[in-house]
């Protein structure tokens, strides 16, 4: 059985950004923002391209929904396109920040009707341009969406920063019935382990992100406080122990597409000469080498 791996992908940008034409060439000077079809198609080819590379690396692809609060093209519809363009599983991110109630429920009725596998409704981050904050809480919005029967068609999931959390967060989380959480990115496995037991106590799945270690990716870890220094030098057994723990584990590397697809080969792939496995929760089998 393959793995439960899901990568974290962040959708092209909507609007590409250029250098003022009229700013004086010396100075640095504020970089403008602007819709270019070209760069755009551009970078969805792109895109489209390395969620071809995912194909037997993964067992789901995870859209992100303008993530920091940059606009980028609907998670959704790219959700879409994996499914049925790519024939992929696909889970999806929806922020409620800047979305009323209608606009949220379009949203999953069009994640539903694309095949999606999951939805994970998150606060999300401050947009970039000027918006009302809905003052919707995700729990609230799961609820809800419980209550009117669309979780019969969708998996639906909340975040959980594993290592500083609240009892009453987890517990409002937790009381809201969704399918499972999918933590924020986690430096060690110690708080996972009293928060997986909770989660599963109340028959839900849990699912641990980890970002890759990567140069390239240690500005994002640096924005949220991330101190990867306990898994850096071996981040496979990393990943496989709280795979053991979680059945699932979801990798990110935002800023390194090449260095994520290194550790998903040597996910799966580190077949040869291995001489132990790991069993997921779910009983299916993780393979590593003998250090």
């Amino acid at each position: 059985m393959r793995m439960k791996i899901t990568y974290e992908m962040n959708p092209p940008r909507i609007m590409a950004s250029s250098r003022d034409s009229n700013e004086n060439p010396a100075s640095d000077g504020d970089r403008v923002e602007h819709f270019d079809i070209r760069s755009l198609s551009s970078d969805l080819e792109r895109f489209y391209s390395r969620v071809g590379m995912l194909d037997g690396l993964v067992h789901t692809i995870h859209v992100t929904d303008s993530v920091l609060g940059t606009p980028r093209l609907s998670s959704i519809s790219v959700g879409r396109e994996i499914v049925h363009g790519y024939r992929q599983r696909a889970r999806c991110s929806i922020r409620v920040r800047d979305r009323n109630m209608n606009a949220i429920l379009q949203l999953v009725t069009d994640a539903i009707l694309a095949g999606i596998d999951g939805l994970l409704i998150i606060k999300g981050d401050e947009p970039r341009h000027s918006s009302i904050d809905s003052a919707l809480r995700p729990s609230s919005v799961v609820r809800f969406l419980n209550d009117h029967g669309f979780s019969k068609h969708i998996r639906l999931y909340l975040s959980i920063d594993a290592e500083n959390y609240s009892e009453d967060e987890l517990n409002r989380k937790l009381s809201a019935e969704p399918h499972g959480l999918i933590t924020q990115s986690i430096s060690s496995l110690d708080p996972l382990l009293s928060l997986v037991d909770k989660v599963k106590a109340n028959n839900m799945c849990i699912v641990p992100c980890i970002m890759v270690p990567s140069p390239k990716n240690r500005a994002s870890a640096s924005s949220i406080n991330l101190d990867w220094s306990m898994y850096e030098h071996d981040v496979e057994s990393f990943a496989l122990e709280a795979y053991s723990l979680c059945g699932e584990v979801m990798i990110t590397s935002p800023n390194s597409f090449n260095d994520g697809v290194s550790i998903l080969k040597r996910l799966v792939h580190g077949k040869v000469n291995q001489k132990d496995s790991i069993r997921g929760s779910d009983g299916s089998e993780a393979i590593y080498k003998e250090k």
